[in-house]
């Protein structure tokens, strides 16, 4: 798109990281691309926030102290962020892609370049990871005043763990479809679709990839506690109300958790990035590219 793309001077550095280091750096990316990143973030959550508000908004609906808390649209909510988060991050994935090579990613290149990918983005998350499935699971409920064991229980948790037994062994399919832009499906065996591109990249690393899920599941969970703890913290002191209202659980409350799903889509990338490194030693393609193009410019340039 007539960018000037340098693969040996990469804005985050290319090389072989733990999972501590991984989660640090996440921190660090987080604060250099704040804006930005908020921004692609955003446009991955604030659809899925409406229609999450038309699903569950009844849930909520008005309550007093001495009912307690909407238990069941906390629920409910929760299990729905969590299916939705990857979705979410599929424009902030793709604003980190364009950001590791170049300085000023444009994010109107990133939307237009999700746009493009919005087939096969929906076929993985919606139809395959069970997005779709959730919402339809919501809706045979919807106006029902109490809670459905078979349905809110059994077949929602059962949808849950499918999908989460696809992200701990099948984290980086977001990264897949849209960095490397494998087709779905192919009748030429020479071609890397997205399955076997995912077979090829998670196969050797099961047991790892599984373990950084458990561990990113709890970091998880203490993350949205403490961020909304925070607010919550915030909002007793400026309001000397220490009640948990309307605006507190229906808005900020999931606030808390695409805030932490923002953070999780940074990890995952550059894990993505560690793990190319680590099984295909990607540092060393990015610099024979990098002399590749640069031998090809002055070629150029000579025959000019």
């Amino acid at each position: 798109e007539g960018r000037n793309v340098q693969f040996d001077k990469t804005t985050i550095a290319v090389r072989q990281r733990g999972m501590l280091d991984t989660l640090d750096l996440s921190l660090h990316v987080l604060r250099e691309y704040a804006a930005p990143l908020a921004a692609a973030m955003l446009l991955g959550v604030v659809p899925l926030m409406v229609v999450n508000y038309l699903l569950l908004g009844w849930m909520a609906g008005p309550w007093d102290d001495e009912a307690g808390l909407p238990w069941r649209f906390i629920y409910h909510l929760s299990l729905q962020i969590y299916l939705q988060a990857p979705l979410a991050g599929i424009f902030a994935t793709a604003y980190l892609g364009d950001a590791v090579f170049l300085d000023e990613p444009r994010l109107g290149d990133v939307i237009r370049h999700v746009v493009r990918l919005l087939p096969r983005i929906a076929w993985c998350h919606l139809l395959v990871r069970g997005v779709a499935a959730g919402w339809v699971l919501l809706l045979t409920t919807r106006g029902e005043s109490e809670f459905d064991p078979a349905v809110e229980g059994f077949l929602l948790l059962s949808l849950v763990g499918y999908a989460s037994l696809l992200r701990a062994f099948r984290p980086f399919i977001n990264e897949i479809v849209l960095l490397e832009r494998n087709p779905l499906r192919s009748q030429d065996k020479r071609v890397k679709t997205v399955g076997r591109r995912s077979g090829e990249l998670h196969g050797a690393s099961g047991g790892e990839w599984i373990s950084r899920w458990l561990f990113s599941c709890l970091l998880g969970i203490l993350l949205v506690l403490s961020t909304y703890g925070s607010i919550c913290f915030v909002s007793g002191v400026i309001q000397q109300d220490w009640s948990q209202g309307t605006l507190l659980v229906q808005y900020l409350l999931p606030l808390a958790m695409w805030m932490v799903a923002c953070y999780f889509t940074v990890f995952r990338f550059l894990t993505y990035l560690d793990a190319r490194i680590r099984q295909e030693g990607w540092e060393v393609e990015l610099q024979l590219r990098a002399e590749s193009s640069r031998m090809a410019k002055e070629g150029g340039g000579g025959a000019k």
